[in-house]
């Protein structure tokens, strides 16, 4: 990975999955008020033999649901959201989250990429309805690799556009 040592909010991380193909995160929330600190991310669905761009994963989905809680967003980032999924509302968009706590994170931090960082929303993962303790990146590479990602749509997740989280679009 870079040589950058923290993440911040908009980070997209990738990683090649049991398949061999490319696989993107994007970090959705950091948690530092108290110990252990956390980080929680949104899965995209890019799956290529390429790395990522951060074009490709702008131009990708990532899993959430239109959800009714009362994490705020802006007039103009509703205006986006409804702009390119006015199915979702009255509702706000959220991400399901990929919880992987810091300690953790450092086993493997070195065999993830980060691809860059894009702008995006607050309260993303505020307003999902659902994570699991992702700790390990054998855990994301089965993940990514088995149908995981459709038990997610089973159970009610969708995917939405990355450009309806993307501030100043």
């Amino acid at each position: 990975m870079s040589k950058r040592q923290s993440l911040v909010i908009g980070d997209i991380l990738s990683f090649k999955g049991i398949d061999k193909k490319y696989k993107a995160i994007i970090c959705t929330g950091i948690y530092k008020d108290h110990n252990p600190h956390y980080y929680e991310f949104a899965a995209t669905t890019y799956s290529d033999e390429n790395k990522p761009s951060l074009v490709d994963i702008i131009n990708s989905k990532f899993y959430g649901v239109g959800n009714n809680k009362s994490f705020d967003y802006s007039k103009l980032e509703l205006d986006n959201m409804w702009k390119i999924h006015p199915e979702v509302k009255p509702y706000y968009i959220g991400s399901y989250g990929f919880l992987i706590w810091k300690k953790d994170l450092r086993t493997f931090y070195s065999e993830l990429e980060l691809v860059g960082n894009i702008n995006i929303v607050h309260n993303l993962a505020q307003n999902g309805n659902g994570s699991v303790n992702a700790s390990s990146l054998n855990f994301l590479r089965d993940f990514f690799a088995f149908d995981s990602l459709n038990i997610l749509l089973e159970r009610g997740q969708e995917t939405y556009q990355v450009k309806s989280i993307l501030l100043g679009e």
